[in-house]
């Protein structure tokens, strides 16, 4: 009779020591580039710029310690001044309180503080949220106090436009609750089950309320395991999946005065929602929409009184599907719709700006040029557009204005970086006034994390996070590369090389962070730095396909190609490092998170002999088992292109392991499911195929925990390392 016990104890020796070798000593190692506090300090988190633009407030921690303070700058020319403590702060008692003792560390070792507040209107206080309960400070700090004590069940709360009242949702109606008196009255009465409002907005002269209502009643269920207990105990989670059709939301009006709500007749409840603003004058209230199958997309035109709604601008996807990729704003007299689109007749173009008679009559283009724009917005009293925009390269970004009379501004904060904050699939949006003369913004490099900097009246740096430890790391060389794909397309990535590097002798090197937009100029952590410097790697991030940047063909171009066209790229990537003299191209390893965890498995069973090793973390293996709303854009719905599914998910190919690849997940992922990881080990066992393997018991998608994030990424770099050292 078998041991099992033993054999388990084995199995896990086995696959540990397969990664077992130590990283060279370094100067800072890589557990401690991944530990609290932050070497690189706690960059600026949620900056809000007050209505006239003469302060920013911003959650901030000077020392890399996760917990943040609130701080408030006079802008463009003051300091940041600390005016709310976090630990100042004291949690509110808890009445038989039945956490365990990890519980209760946890839950101050993971307090991150205050991150962000909100200003009023006139610019004389601020509120947030911290420890259950909302406070409102004045921004030199003084009288803190708080206006909901015990508030977990409020969310979404904001001021009114002219600031004498708060609105809130207690997670399924909406409240206004006045400033002066503290009277609260309820705005609207759904209650049905499942059912909440999910998002609302007042048309600027008061009179209405714009609500999202959406029903939860569809999504499944699932359930996972914490096997890090005595006990195993099982944890409920309610999610999206392929093929349930589980998307049920509306739009509606009723008056601000509170009353039952007014749907918008056909707009369907099955939906993608992209945008929904009212008119300046409050006239109009436009939402736009993408259909269920993401082919086509709609902006229609509600008015507020009939609760009638009209479809102004609609469009097809040429082919592939249509792009997330969908701002509107409206201009400051209400006459016209601006809206971004990459769709132009029967062509896929560059992220292009349009604008439109409110009809839907006059369409022609504001901003269409041979180069995306990241994002754009007008600022309340200014006919200015702002956009984000990536002129220079697809890796870099720069803010760019476009002035009523036509003439262009461009402002470059990060000459070889991002200009503004870096987003999923696009770009975020600087801070401004709302007379449009003020902007600052949020920048960062591949060797600089996220700052705030001034950007108009001037360009200059606002925070230091840094701290002096940071100070002494040395960076490797980094330039912009490109090579061509098989199918002619052109791939921009960064390479990092050590700087005096033996061009004479061959180096191992890696595909790192693999995903769409992993090449992009903007602050990524130490990863790619460190195996440059430390392990003597030659290392290239890449933009795969699916990257904006580039045009709407490219963005959308693994449309049912999902780790075929991209695993082709990375291919290409390889044979580019390859014939590079100083690579060692039977040497060459690669590794990817989420979807580049999935990309890596893909990559690595259907290109046998192409790397020589790979480290797929959290990957999706079955993409069945994805949220709809991911997967449908890209592969449709399994009952009806059950194809798709089965040619783009690395179970399929579960046999076509030859060389060394490391799953890596967490068990209580509720994102992409510990399962996906799991099922494909199960296919490889029954295929007679070896991978290793590194489960971590208590974590979920991000692999977070104070324990965890340093222990994951050692494991990444030794199990590299180690197999692209060998002779």
């Amino acid at each position: 009779m078998i041991n099992t016990k033993l054999l388990s104890a084995l199995l896990v020796v086995i696959s540990a020591s397969a990664f077992a070798q130590n990283l060279p000593p370094a100067d800072v190692s890589i557990e401690r580039l991944n530990s609290y506090p932050l070497i690189q300090g706690r960059s600026p988190s949620a900056p809000s710029m007050s209505a006239d633009g003469s302060k920013i407030a911003f959650g901030w921690n000077m020392t890399g310690d996760r917990r943040l303070d609130l701080y408030v700058i006079d802008f463009p020319n003051g300091k940041p001044k600390k005016i709310v403590e976090a630990s100042s702060i004291t949690d509110l008692p808890r009445q038989d309180d039945t956490r365990t003792d990890l519980e209760k560390k946890e839950g101050t070792l993971y307090d991150g503080g205050i991150g962000g507040a909100q200003w009023a209107p006139d610019g004389r206080e601020l509120m947030f949220s911290y420890k259950g309960r909302v406070w409102l400070v004045k921004p030199d700090g003084s009288d803190l106090r708080t206006i909901f004590d015990g508030a977990a069940g409020i969310g979404g709360i904001k001021y009114t436009d002219d600031g004498k009242s708060f609105s809130y949702s207690n997670g399924q109606n909406v409240f206004l609750r006045d400033r002066k008196d503290g009277t609260t009255k309820q705005l609207t009465f759904i209650s049905k089950p499942n059912t909440s409002i999910d998002d609302y907005d007042f048309s600027p002269d008061g009179k209405w309320l714009a609500v999202q209502w959406s029903d939860s009643s569809k999504l499944g269920n699932y359930q996972m395991m914490d096997f890090s207990k005595d006990r195993a105990t099982v944890v409920p989670v309610k999610r999206m999946w392929n093929g349930e059709l589980a998307q049920d939301n509306q739009i509606g009006i009723v008056p601000a005065t509170g009353g039952i709500i007014k749907f918008v007749p056909d707009v369907p409840h099955y939906c993608w929602i992209k945008s929904a603003s009212w008119s300046p004058d409050s006239k109009n209230f436009e939402v736009g929409w993408i259909k269920d199958d993401f082919m086509e997309y709609t902006i229609s035109v509600v008015d507020p009184e009939k609760v009638t709604k009209k479809d102004v601008y609609h469009e097809k996807a040429p082919y592939n599907t249509i792009n997330d990729w969908r701002d509107v704003v409206w201009s400051r007299d209400s006459k016209r719709i601006i809206f971004g689109s990459d769709v132009k007749g029967d062509l896929l173009i560059n992220r292009s700006i349009f604008s439109m008679n409110v009809d839907g009559s006059d369409v022609k283009p504001i901003y269409s040029k041979l180069h995306d724009v990241g994002g754009f917005t007008r600022p309340k009293h200014s006919d200015r557009l702002i956009m984000v925009t990536a002129a220079r390269s697809p890796l870099t970004t720069e803010i760019r204005i476009l002035e009523p009379d036509g003439k262009e501004t461009t402002h470059v904060v990060m000459k070889n970086g991002y200009s503004s904050p870096k987003a999923f699939n696009w770009a975020d949006l600087p801070l401004i006034s709302e007379d449009g003369k003020k902007i600052a913004t949020m920048a960062s490099d591949r060797t600089v994390n996220t700052e705030l900097y001034a950007v108009e009246p001037e360009i200059k740096r606002l925070t230091l996070s840094q701290t002096a430890d940071y100070m002494k790391i040395k960076w490797a060389d980094i330039k912009e590369v490109t090579f061509t794909a098989p199918d002619g397309k052109t791939i921009h990535g960064l390479m990092y090389t050590k700087p005096g590097m033996d061009m004479t002798k061959k180096h191992p090197a890696i595909l790192s962070n693999i995903y769409a937009d992993s090449g992009k100029a903007a602050w990524a952590g130490f990863m790619e730095n460190y195996a440059a410097m430390n392990l003597d790697m030659v290392v290239l991030s890449v933009d795969f396909r699916s990257s904006w940047g580039y045009d709407g063909d490219f963005n959308s171009g693994y449309y049912r190609k999902m780790g075929l066209v991209d695993a082709d790229e990375a291919v290409a990537a390889k044979n580019f490092l390859a014939s590079q003299p100083f690579v060692r191209g039977d040497r060459v390893g690669l590794w990817g998170w989420s979807y580049g965890g999935y990309l890596t498995c893909m990559t690595m069973l259907t290109k046998p002999g192409e790397f020589y090793a790979g480290v797929a973390v959290a990957s999706v293996t079955d993409w069945k088992s994805y949220n709809e709303w991911y997967t449908r854009r890209r592969l449709g719905i399994v009952k009806d292109d059950k194809e798709w599914f089965e040619k783009t998910s690395p179970i399929t190919y579960a046999n076509g392991l030859k060389d060394n690849l490391l799953l890596v997940h967490g068990v209580l992922d509720d994102n992409v499911l510990f399962q996906d990881s799991a099922r494909l080990l199960q296919k490889m066992i029954e295929a007679g195929v070896h991978p290793d393997v590194m489960y971590y018991p208590r974590d979920d998608h991000s692999i977070g925990k104070d324990t965890s994030r340093p222990h994951v990424m050692a494991t990444v770099l030794r199990y590299l390392y180690s197999k692209l050292n060998t002779p």
